[in-house]
């Protein structure tokens, strides 16, 4: 399995804590600090509701693959063959509704990946920064 090498980029504070939770092993998601609703991906403005204020919480870390698609080749400029291939994931946390994390699929057998596929995070180390990986639970 490659692993890409693309640092995510921080033009605001947005993520951060998406990060810095899976730095920590854990899955952290924003939601309605009113209602409690799941939202993800974290908009700056709530649709419907501009005046909402988001609230980061733990999210569970199993949940389902929603869909996959394997990565051959990097469209990235510059060398990356040593990056592919790769197999990126929907996962919906059990506990989050509607939400769907990007990430990785981190297994021996990366032909096992299939929809519905019980799934639980493992982050994975992609140079100096952590992104979402899910191994079969």
């Amino acid at each position: 399995m490659g692993i890409p090498i693309q640092p995510p980029r921080f033009d605001t504070d947005l993520l951060k804590p998406f990060y810095e939770g899976l730095a920590k092993g854990e899955l952290w998601l924003t939601a309605d600090a009113e209602t409690g609703a799941w939202i993800w991906y974290p908009p700056e403005i709530v649709p419907g509701r501009p005046h909402a204020t988001l609230a980061w919480r733990r999210a569970s870390e199993t949940g389902v693959v929603y869909t996959f698609t394997r990565v051959e080749r990097s469209l990235l400029p510059g060398d990356h063959k040593a990056e592919v291939p790769f197999t990126v994931v929907l996962v919906e946390p059990d506990d989050a509704p509607g939400c769907r994390v990007p990430g990785l699929f981190v297994a021996a057998d990366e032909a096992s990946v299939a929809c519905g596929l019980k799934v639980r995070l493992h982050p994975v180390q992609a140079g100096d920064h952590v992104v979402a990986g899910f191994a079969p639970a």
